[in-house]
């Protein structure tokens, strides 16, 4: 019989102290994978704390602060030189991240697709918002009239139009929204989205089945896991300084075209899988660090 693979992580890996910096006092979601992660080092004997930090006490910090844009003076103070993951991702807007985006004038011939400058449907930075504010209240309203007229995207959907001469003209006006190159992957009549998930050196990737070219969580019917990352993803990770969260892409004639970048990545699945017990071990390699 194997190793007890937590048995496995709790030897090799010395008890520490781990502060998960939130941006609020809400309880720690346990839709969070992050979440996840901290159940499993809590068993190995770890301290973990969760929640809001003016300044670092611990071996080691992990930022998750689920805004697609933090203003670095929301950094904790780190006076011990502890070791921060994600600490340099500040940003993770599709403006960004996108090499995809087009402009207005732009001569682009093909499909476009209206996104959200914002992760995950610009939820978060929503609710933060005055319920009488103008995207609340055009929000209201496209329950009634087409998302055109409303001004207001379809809730958790992004249109694809035909060409970029069907842009309403206050999709340009508006810095919240972003213009992209619609560029599908296809598999048969299935649209694919291909997913990399990593904390420190460990990983896995997914790749998901979907009828709807908008591939999310409740439209995918099936799934197998991808045993290589294209190198150029790995580049991009090492230029915007994740250490940790979720990259989504497509490959399209060959290369990968990143479609996202999450820094606080949610996941499905309740039970611990062999992926899970894997990414939980990437905590070594963040221990070696602060040992260093």
């Amino acid at each position: 019989m194997g190793a007890d693979p937590v048995r496995v992580r709790q030897a090799e890996t010395r008890a520490m102290r781990i502060q998960i910096i939130t941006g609020d006092d809400k309880p720690f979601a346990s839709k969070y994978l992050m979440h996840r992660l901290m159940e499993l080092w809590r068993e190995d004997g770890h301290t973990v704390l969760v929640g809001p930090a003016r300044r670092l006490e611990a071996d080691l910090a992990i930022m998750h602060v689920d805004l697609t844009v933090m203003d670095p003076g929301h950094l904790p103070d780190n006076p011990d030189g502890c070791p921060m993951v994600n600490g340099r991702v500040l940003d993770i807007s599709k403006m960004r991240i996108s090499r995809q985006r087009v402009l207005q004038g732009d001569t682009h011939a093909g499909p476009v697709i209206v996104k959200s400058n914002f992760n995950a449907f610009g939820s978060k930075e929503f609710r933060a918002l005055s319920r009488w504010s103008g995207p609340h209240l055009r929000r209201r309203l496209s329950n009634v009239i087409p998302w055109r007229w409303a001004g207001c995207l379809p809730k958790k959907d992004y249109p694809i139009l035909d060409d970029v001469s069907q842009v309403p003209r206050w999709v340009w006006e508006r810095s919240d929204l972003i213009v992209e190159r619609f560029t599908p992957e296809r598999d048969g009549d299935n649209f694919v989205l291909r997913c990399w998930l990593f904390f420190g050196e460990q990983e896995y990737s997914v790749k998901l089945f979907s009828h709807h070219p908008v591939v999310k969580v409740g439209g995918i019917h099936r799934h197998e896991y991808l045993h290589e990352v294209p190198d150029s993803l790995r580049e991009a990770r090492l230029a915007l300084g994740f250490d940790f969260g979720k990259f989504d892409y497509v490959m399209v004639d060959g290369q990968a075209v990143l479609l996202d970048a999450n820094k606080t990545p949610a996941i499905a699945s309740t039970s611990r899988t062999p992926n899970l017990l894997r990414l939980a071990t990437g905590l070594s390699e963040f221990v070696a660090r602060g040992a260093a």
